[in-house]
């Protein structure tokens, strides 16, 4: 954790932060190792930058006051992860990377080749899917929450999945959209430089069906490719995020 990230309601009646997170005491006093008095780099969710001072502390709640430094800015062009359904441990790896990095917002959907079974996984509770995200977020410093969209309703114990859009079913918005593909051209050769916005598909493991790219094809969506080897879903979103954060530069200098 590099940054403590907090959230408003843990805010007080008088104005300090509660800390009850057992897993986030654990860390600041064990690992961080720290005190009364102390300061530690923090976030105030969605908002600012700054120090968290630590005013009580014990094995059961931190109570502290909140400092705002700066206020950041959410990164530009903005990025939207379209990712199909993926195992439960990878799901929970990308959620941190889209923490970490700061994505715009991230959505999972069915795509032909999803494994359904998934879905009766407790990835998909809200407290745990912001749990991950947060996790990332205090890795990278981030404070911006993606937003995030389920393009299904989780079966319950007497229901079956509810699907909401699949990803072929959505990619006929207005988007600009771009799809992974290990027969794509690079970033800097796929990604136009004009756009605002840019709306990223990562495929299931299993990778997209035929009908899948003839609906890309007919939808004029490019294929993005990131490696000439083969990746995992979290490694896909890790190469892009990588590559697409090194091409940034390049796309400030050609509008300066």
């Amino acid at each position: 954790m590099n940054y403590l990230i907090l959230d408003p309601s843990q805010k007080t009646n008088s104005g300090e932060f509660k800390i009850i997170n057992p897993d986030r005491i654990i860390h600041i006093l064990k690992v961080l190792q720290k005190k009364e008095g102390n300061k530690i780099k923090a976030g105030l969710l969605n908002e600012s930058l700054g120090f968290f001072k630590i005013i009580n502390i014990s094995s059961r709640e931190i109570l502290g006051s909140y400092t705002p430094i700066i206020k950041p800015k959410r990164r530009s062009p903005g990025i939207h992860l379209i990712v199909s359904v993926q195992r439960p441990p990878t799901v929970e790896k990308i959620l941190e990377l889209a923490g970490v990095w700061g994505v715009q917002s991230l959505e999972f959907r069915l795509a032909t080749l999803s494994r359904t079974e998934y879905l009766t996984s407790p990835v998909w509770k809200e407290e745990n899917i912001k749990e991950k995200l947060i996790l990332g977020m205090e890795q990278g410093g981030n404070v911006f929450l993606p937003k995030l969209e389920l393009g299904f309703v989780p079966p319950g114990q007497k229901t079956s999945f509810e699907k909401k859009g699949s990803i072929s079913e959505i990619v006929s918005s207005s988007r600009k959209f771009f799809y992974l593909d290990k027969k794509g051209k690079f970033i800097q050769e796929s990604l136009p430089l004009e756009e605002k916005e840019y709306s990223i598909l990562v495929g299931p493991e299993p990778g997209w069906t035929k009908k899948e790219l003839e609906v890309f094809r007919k939808s004029n969506i490019s294929g993005v490719r990131l490696s000439s080897s083969v990746l995992r879903s979290e490694q896909a979103v890790s190469f892009f995020l990588s590559q697409w954060e090194n091409s940034l530069p390049r796309v400030r200098r050609t509008k300066s």
